[in-house]
């Protein structure tokens, strides 16, 4: 500190502030560039010694502590500093990162996307997530920061980044998606177990008067209203088993009015009788790419939210709106989904935050639904969009916009109670199935169709039959105790290697039975009618010949 002498005008002592101030920045430059090595500065109690290193140090334990990976690039991309926590996260040791080019650490399919990447960063601050990969071609989501630093004019920039590791919060992310969905199963049992019921007593009516009337002329419409109510029961399973696994969305053309009105006793039986519920459904008959399953999910869910919002009871609307121009996206239009409440509302602050999955407005213990998180990811994996519009004391809208597909339609066959033709030569058929129950129905099928069954209630006991007498196909059970029968396919196939293998299964997740049973494998799903059993026989019979 300069001291003012006595008699030093304003103006001086400005002046000489300035000098010590310049000469300070002068030290330091010269510090910088290596003209001086190091600083000595008596401060009256000793002398105290400054170097570049010394200065650096507690900015360099700074980043060596930190628990995010920091690096820095050429502007060609290859590392010239990387810190301990980088090398962990590409897990790889540091000399095996350093003067490597960072593209190597990226996932092959996104690296062009990398480069563009760290072109962009020379120019400007950039983020993005990207998939790396390590050193045993494992892949991990992480999230790059980069941005270029212009160390002097007369250098080269450098790229600065952070590297963060987000598999743990994708971890975190799934185990919420899962309790969420989970919870959504809570809400929706109630309803569920009251429509099963409905479905139940359908079935079972029509059985009974059947059994009662067997030569009566509504036999045909008896049957036909037990199996309408058993293909309603396999649809209701469905929406609940999708509720409660993760799943990727199966893209299907459909129609979304179809999807809406079909949901609607379900909307009413879980949304309780004090909110009116009411479809506008403006007609189109273009098609949009969906998952069906899904996309009920994300309008019950959008339902469920709606209701919450109307503690007191009030109105939900779901409109339609058909859009036929073309848009960016969607060269064939789009149809746009409405739900809208009366509820509440939601602040401006709110409404910023609606689409965080970890954001909720309800109280400890009142749950948090599927959240908007996963409407939105159910939307935009059918290359949709969501956007919400809502005021406090206003109600609330979410808006769905989901393009029109130029696919066909997957059409399904009606339904109805048909006799298909008897096969000429019906097949030696050995029935595998631990439930007696479905081997008397099974059994009874098949020899309707006009084929010789044999049957076993265990994978051992139809494993020792085929050794007695092979037949011309197996049906086999998947889920069953002690050997199931992705392990009885595995044995069967090293003695009887050309022997036609049909599983029959109500196992719900596509991927893990495929997983057990291999991708080629025949799968015949629990429910089913005889006109599919018929068309499977016939499928692996032609595969055989």
């Amino acid at each position: 500190m300069i001291e003012r002498t006595e008699g030093m005008s304003d103006t001086q002592y400005i002046q000489a502030l300035s000098d010590k101030l310049r000469e300070a920045e002068e030290t330091l430059e010269a510090i910088r560039t290596g003209a001086v090595d190091a600083l000595f500065i008596d401060t009256g109690e000793g002398v105290s010694v400054y170097t570049l290193e010394s200065a650096d140090r507690p900015y360099r334990t700074l980043i060596e502590q930190m628990q995010e990976g920091a690096v820095t690039l050429s502007l060609d991309g290859f590392v010239l500093y990387g810190n301990e926590r980088l090398g962990e996260i590409v897990h790889r040791p540091l000399e095996k990162v350093l003067a490597y080019d960072f593209s190597e650490f990226i996932a092959p399919s996104e690296r062009e996307r990398f480069r563009q990447f760290l072109c962009n960063s020379a120019e400007e601050a950039v983020r993005g997530e990207f998939n790396l990969l390590s050193a045993d071609d494992h892949l991990f989501p992480a999230y790059l920061s980069f941005r270029a630093l212009a160390l002097d004019s007369t250098d080269e920039p450098i790229i600065c980044g952070v590297v963060t590791d987000l598999t743990e919060q994708r971890q975190l992310e799934a185990r919420l998606s899962q309790a969420q969905k989970m919870e959504a199963v809570g809400q929706l049992t109630g309803g569920l177990a009251h429509d099963f019921n409905n479905l139940l007593q359908g079935i079972k009516g029509s059985l009974d008067l059947i059994a009662r009337r067997p030569d009566s002329e509504k036999v045909v419409k008896w049957t036909e209203a037990g199996l309408k109510a058993a293909d309603r029961g396999a649809k209701l399973t469905a929406q609940l088993l999708a509720f409660s696994r993760s799943q990727k969305l199966e893209l299907q053309p459909l129609r979304i009015n179809n999807v809406i009105r079909d949901m609607h006793d379900l909307l009413v039986r879980t949304i309780g009788t004090t909110v009116r519920i009411k479809l506008n459904l403006e007609p189109s008959e273009q098609l949009a790419l969906s998952d069906p399953t899904q996309l009920e999910l994300a309008i019950l869910n959008l339902a469920l939210n709606a209701r919450d919002a109307m503690p007191t009871g009030g109105s939900l609307t779901i409109t339609t709106q058909h859009h036929p121009e073309p848009a960016e996206g969607a060269p064939h239009g789009v149809m746009q989904v409405c739900v809208a409440d009366t509820g509440v509302g939601m602040s401006e602050e709110v409404r910023q935050k609606a689409f965080n999955a970890f954001f909720s407005t309800k109280g400890i213990g009142a749950g948090t639904g599927l959240g908007l998180a996963q409407v939105q990811s159910i939307v935009e994996q059918s290359n949709g969009r969501v956007y919400l519009v809502s005021a406090p004391g206003s109600g609330t809208q979410v808006f769905l916009t989901i393009p029109y597909t130029a696919d066909s339609e997957h059409m399904e066959k009606p339904l109805a109670v048909s006799h298909p033709a008897l096969p000429h030569n019906g097949k030696r058929v050995m029935l595998i199935d631990d439930d007696h129950d479905v081997r008397r129905v099974v059994i009874d099928m098949l020899e309707v169709l006009g084929h010789q069954v044999r049957e076993a209630d265990s994978g051992l006991a139809g494993l020792k039959m085929i050794d007695v007498q092979a037949p011309d196909v197996v049906l086999l059970d998947f889920a069953m105790p002690h050997l199931n029968g992705a392990e009885v396919a595995k044995l069967l196939r090293e003695k009887h290697p050309d022997l036609p293998l049909i599983f029959i299964s109500g196992f719900s997740d596509t991927a893990q039975l495929q997983a057990a049973v291999g991708s080629g494998a025949t799968v015949l799903r629990k429910p089913f009618t005889i006109d599919r059993l018929n068309e499977m026989l016939e499928q692996v019979g032609e595969v055989s010949a």
